[in-house]
């Protein structure tokens, strides 16, 4: 009987620490930054765009702007002199200059990457299709991808947003949300109307806000 007790009394401890940990997960995810908007802004060196199969879009550079209103944000990026380098032709987005592909989110999410030994922060972009030519070549380009975002719990008005691939495959992949893991749908490119392929995204653009944000709360 008294070993039953004992058994009883350490599983109620381990309830009682989850219990805490899942509590002071949606605490911090409810904390990242203030509930006031806060505008950026943002540029980038070379981007590309891979497909499994190896195609690729690569673009020189990009500007890119927004808010974050506490966990969401805003994104509107436009990503320039843009070509696919196995047709030699320059690609541009419906509406747009040459060579000018604009990138919009239909959401943007602020979450955890990892939670352990620290905690680090991903910005979960689910994108409005993106449409685009190059040449006789049309292109879609939609589903989400998950950027790593620093710096982590520093106040600071500059910032780092890095989205990581390798052919096609992309490297950030997992979230948490509440303190459980999901799993990003990842982005699907189709060409000429056809069937959707996996794809990654290689970019990484330099962050500046008006005032000083704290990513973790």
């Amino acid at each position: 009987m008294q070993r039953l007790k004992v058994v009883l009394l350490a599983l109620m401890a381990v309830f009682a620490l989850s219990a805490f940990a899942s509590s002071t997960a949606f605490a911090a995810e409810a904390e990242f930054l203030p509930t006031s908007s806060e505008k950026y802004t943002g540029t980038s060196g070379p981007g590309t765009l891979e497909t499994l199969s190896g195609s690729q879009i690569v673009c020189k550079s990009d500007t890119s702007e927004g808010a974050y209103t506490g966990r969401t944000a805003t994104v509107h990026i436009d990503f320039k002199e843009c070509k696919n380098p196995s047709l030699g032709v320059t690609c541009t987005g419906l509406g747009e200059a040459a060579g000018v592909i604009l990138v919009l989110a239909s959401s943007a999410l602020l979450v955890y990457d990892t939670l352990t030994p620290t905690l680090g922060v991903g910005l979960l972009v689910t994108l409005v299709p993106v449409h685009f030519s190059c040449s006789f070549v049309l292109i879609e380009v939609l589903g989400q991808v998950l950027c790593l975002v620093t710096p982590v719990g520093t106040a600071a008005k500059h910032g780092e947003v890095v989205c990581q691939q390798s052919k096609g495959d992309a490297t950030e992949t997992d979230y948490f949300e509440g303190g459980v893991l999901h799993t990003v749908t990842g982005l699907l490119t189709s060409t000429n109307h056809g069937a959707e392929e996996s794809s990654g995204e290689l970019t990484s653009a330099l962050t500046l806000t008006t005032n000083n944000i704290t990513l973790d709360g």
